[in-house]
């Protein structure tokens, strides 16, 4: 099968991290879904418990039952953000040599939402770029994709410093340390 140019990132790219979402998974939406029954749950034991014929219990347990039933999807969602942030630190050290442009759960968050990217130097050239990007799917059950990429831009100041840079964000994938 061949795979279309919407699942491929671009030519001047090295993909750190991919995976994929499904967006019926969120959070949000399985609270509301879990209030709902838990909604419909409470005005069923009304009937047999004297204890829940009143509103404020009633939505007491709705809240209760959703809240409950949420927290595996929201630890199962937070353990992934803080995998995938941990993989691209790593590499960001890897490939930099620096701490100080590793980056917190809550600016991956970010990043992944904005889509904004981050500058960074590699012995001290500058023309790294790391972006968080996502494919859309066309249907609406698909799976999206992500993808965390380190964007190579020649810098213009002649193409010896690019080729190192090239080389360094080369060697830097997930590919190459795995089999080492």
């Amino acid at each position: 099968m061949e795979s279309s140019a919407r699942d491929q990132p671009l030519r001047n790219t090295v993909t750190l991290v991919r995976w994929s979402r499904n967006p019926g998974k969120d959070p949000m939406i399985k609270f509301v879904v879990f209030s709902i029954l838990g909604l419909i749950l409470g005005l069923i034991l009304m009937l047999f418990m004297p204890g829940l014929r009143n509103a404020g219990a009633v939505a007491l347990f709705t809240a209760l039952f959703a809240a409950i039933l949420t927290i595996p999807a929201v630890n199962g969602q937070r353990n992934v953000m803080r995998g995938l942030t941990k993989k691209v630190n790593d590499t960001i050290l890897e490939v930099t040599g620096s701490s100080a442009d590793q980056l917190s759960v809550r600016d991956f968050r970010q990043r992944a939402k904005s889509g904004e990217q981050l500058p960074l130097l590699v012995n001290g050239v500058p023309g790294l770029h790391l972006q968080v990007k996502r494919t859309p799917s066309l249907e609406n059950d698909a799976l999206e994709n992500w993808f965390v990429v380190f964007s190579v831009i020649p810098p213009k100041n002649g193409t010896a410093s690019f080729d190192r840079l090239l080389a360094a964000a080369l060697d830097a994938r997930p590919e190459a340390a795995g089999s080492s």
